[in-house]
């Protein structure tokens, strides 16, 4: 099964100055199709995980049943492969429901901030439209920071050959 094996050496090997030193054409193609691939690894991923999931789903649902599931980690013994699989659990609260909790709370005295973690924020596109004096009020609050500069190639006058980074 060698034909399912990928090999770095097979893929260009690029230094940032290489890069930009690339003709316009080769730096389009480079980076679409570094997005491409990218693209087919989240897949592949995907589907081994999904996979694994079908291929040894009774063990999975034995250890579920002797509560090793609780942890959301399992180890499973294939002969001489071994398995780790983890499931992290992901929890959301449901915000209005909150918003309703942390109004009753003010309503009997308590501090929400002492139960709950309280960020504010305001949209840039309502800042962007507020009074002048009323930014002016909001100014020493507001603290602008500077990222990571992203770039997305494209053939002027037609459509976007590759998303942003």
């Amino acid at each position: 099964m060698n034909h399912l094996q990928l090999h770095e050496a097979a893929l260009p090997d690029l230094s940032e100055n290489q890069i930009s030193r690339l003709a316009k054409d080769e730096l389009v193609h480079f980076s679409l199709a570094v997005e491409q691939l990218q693209h087919w690894s989240e897949q592949m991923r995907q589907r081994i995980n999904r996979a694994m999931e079908i291929r040894y789903a009774e063990r999975i649902r034995q250890a579920d049943v002797m509560g090793q599931g609780e942890s959301q980690r399992l180890r499973i013994d294939d002969g001489d492969l071994q398995i780790e699989m983890s499931q992290p659990v992901e929890v959301t609260w449901d915000q209005k429901h909150l918003a309703e909790i942390a109004d009753r709370m003010v309503a009997a005295g308590d501090r929400v901030q002492d139960f709950m973690r309280v960020e504010l924020s305001v949209t840039e596109a309502d800042y962007a439209r507020w009074h002048p004096m009323l930014k002016a009020a909001f100014e020493p609050a507001r603290q602008a920071r500077i990222t990571e500069p992203q770039f997305c190639i494209r053939w002027a006058g037609e459509n976007q050959l590759a998303s942003p980074l």
